[in-house]
C-alpha cells in the first residue's frame, strides 16, 4: 500500500485526497516509513562498495537514501518521481516475509525469511506477539484476507528461512504458537495451494479450535458470527476461508460516477467482520490481546497492476479500521482510547502506481482500462510501473491517547530532519505502549 493508493482510493470513495479512516484528525501520529531489508541493503552497499549489513554498524541511507528519492512519497513529495528516483525505487526493493519480520520483532533480515534473523549462522526471533503473550497474558490473534500461513501472519505466528514453506508454517502456528484466534484464507476447497489440505486436517483433528470454513452457498460472516457466539470461554476460534486464487473476495468497485458501488461476495466474511469477530473474540482476556490485521489484497491487485480490485481492497480495509474505532468506542467496557494503541501502515509498496492530476478517478469514477498481460489504462490517467515492489516509503498513522508517546524521537532518529521511522520502529513502539 504506497501512498498513491491511499490517495486513489480516497478520490474513489470519498472525493479527497486525505478522507480514508486514518487521515482524521482523531489519528494523534502520522510518519513515513523506510521500508527496505538486508538484501536491498547489501545490494545498494556493493553498488557503494561499502561493507555488507552489519545490525551493529550500518548507515540507513544504503537503505533508503531521502536525496535520491525523497523524504515523503509521491504525490505528497513530488520530487520523489523524477526519472532518476523512479529507478531507484524499481531497483531492488524488500520481500513481504522481511518486511513484516521488521515489525514483528525489530529486527532485519534477508529476503524470505519469517521471523528469523540474516545471514549464517542464524537463529530463530521472538516477535512482539509472543512477547505480550508471555510477558502480558495477552492473548495473539491474527487476521488476513491472504493465506493464514502467508509472510505477512507468518511473521508474528511462526518462524521460517523460507516464507514458502507453507506446510511447516501452518503446522507451527496451529500446532506450536496456537494464537487465540486466526481468520484467514487459502482454503483448500477453492485453491490447492498453501498447504491447505494438510492445515485442515489438522485443524479438524485439534479439538482446541472451534473451526468455522468457507462453505458454499453459505454467508461467511453469519458464520463467523454464530462462532463468536458459540465459544466457550477457553476455545479458540479458527476461520478458514478464501477463493479461486486463496484471498478472501473483496468487493470490487462498478464505475458508477458521483456514488461509489461495490459488489460482493458473500461466502468470505469482510474484512470488517472478520476484524470485529476478532476483537470480541480476543477481549474476553482481560490481560489484553495483539491483534495483526493484514489486507493483503492491496498487495496482490498491484502486483497485478490491476487498479480496480486494489480500489476494492482498499475500501475493505478503510472498514476495517471503521470497525475497529467502532469497537473502541463502545460504551460500558474496559477497552477505550486510553489503553489501546491502533497502529495503520504497509508492509511496503507495490507496482509504483501513478495518475494524473487530471485522472478519470472521482467518487465512483473508474478510468478505463483494458486487461493484457498486465492491465493497461489508456490515457495516462493510472499508470504502473511495475509488477513488484517499490522502495518506496510508505505512511504510519496511530490512534490512541499513548500513539504520540509511543513514537516519541523515532522520526527522523535515522534519517535527520525528516519524518522518517524505520519499519523496525514499529516493533519499538508497540513494545514502549506494552511497557517492555
Amino acid at each position: 500500500m504506497g501512498k498513491s493508493s491511499e490517495v486513489a482510493a480516497s478520490r474513489f470513495l470519498y472525493g479527497a485526497d486525505s478522507s480514508l479512516a486514518w487521515d482524521s484528525a482523531a489519528w494523534a501520529f502520522r510518519a513515513f516509513v523506510a521500508t527496505w531489508d538486508v538484501t536491498t541493503y547489501n545490494h545498494h552497499a556493493s553498488q557503494a562498495g561499502a561493507a555488507s549489513y552489519d545490525s551493529a554498524a550500518f548507515d540507513p541511507k544504503l537503505g533508503y537514501d531521502p536525496v535520491l528519492a525523497g523524504a515523503g512519497p509521491w504525490p505528497l513529495a513530488l520530487s520523489s518521481d523524477s526519472p532518476e528516483s523512479r529507478a531507484y525505487l524499481l531497483g531492488t526493493a524488500t520481500d513481504s516475509a522481511a518486511a513484516a519480520t521488521a515489525m514483528a520483532t525489530g529486527r532485519k533480515t534477508d529476503a524470505g525469511r519469517i521471523a528469523w534473523s540474516p545471514g549464517e549462522p542464524s537463529q530463530a526471533l521472538v516477535a512482539i506477539t509472543m512477547s505480550a503473550r508471555y510477558r502480558r497474558g495477552a492473548s495473539v490473534g491474527a487476521v488476513s484476507t491472504v493465506p493464514f500461513n502467508h509472510a505477512t501472519p507468518a511473521a508474528f505466528l511462526a518462524h521460517s528461512q523460507a516464507r514458502a514453506d507453507y506446510a511447516a508454517i501452518a503446522g507451527e502456528i496451529i500446532l506450536e504458537a496456537r494464537p487465540e484466534l486466526v481468520i484467514g484464507g487459502g482454503h483448500p476447497g477453492w485453491n490447492p495451494d498453501y498447504a491447505g489440505v494438510y492445515a485442515k486436517g489438522l485443524l479438524e483433528s485439534e479439538s482446541g479450535y472451534l473451526f468455522v470454513e468457507r462453505k458454499a452457498g453459505r454467508d461467511g460472516g453469519a458464520a463467523l458470527l454464530d462462532g463468536l457466539d458459540r465459544l466457550g470461554q477457553g476455545t479458540r476460534l479458527f476461520g478458514y476461508f478464501g477463493s479461486a486464487d486463496g484471498s478472501l473476495e473483496a468487493p470490487f468497485p462498478q464505475d458508477n460516477p458521483g456514488s461509489p458501488t461495490f459488489t460482493r461476495g458473500t461466502e468470505d466474511p469482510s474484512l470488517a467482520t472478520a476484524v470485529t469477530v476478532a476483537a470480541w473474540s480476543l477481549a474476553r482476556n482481560p490481560r489484553g490481546f495483539v491483534l495483526v490485521v493484514e489486507q493483503g489484497d492491496i498487495d496482490w491487485a498491484n502486483h497485478a497492476n490491476d487498479f480496480p480490485r486494489m480500489l476494492g481492497a482498499m475500501h475493505s480495509l478503510d472498514e476495517a479500521v471503521r470497525a475497529i474505532e467502532s469497537f473502541i468506542d463502545l460504551p460500558g467496557d474496559a477497552i477505550d482510547w486510553d489503553n489501546s494503541l491502533v497502529i495503520v501502515t504497509a508492509d511496503h509498496a507495490t507496482g509504483l502506481l501513478r495518475f494524473t492530476d487530471s485522472s478519470a478517478i472521482g467518487p465512483g469514477s473508474l478510468p478505463s482500462s483494458r486487461a493484457g498481460g498486465t492491465y493497461q489504462y489508456p490515457g495516462g490517467t493510472v499508470s504502473y510501473n511495475t509488477t513488484g515492489h517499490a522502495n518506496e516509503l510508505v505512511t504510519v498513522a496511530a490512534r490512541g491517547t499513548g500513539a504520540a508517546a509511543a513514537f516519541t524521537g523515532l522520526p527522523g532518529s535515522q534519517w535527520p530532519g525528516t519524518s522518517i521511522i524505520d519499519n523496525t520502529d514499529i516493533y519499538r513502539a508497540i513494545s514502549r505502549f506494552l511497557g517492555f
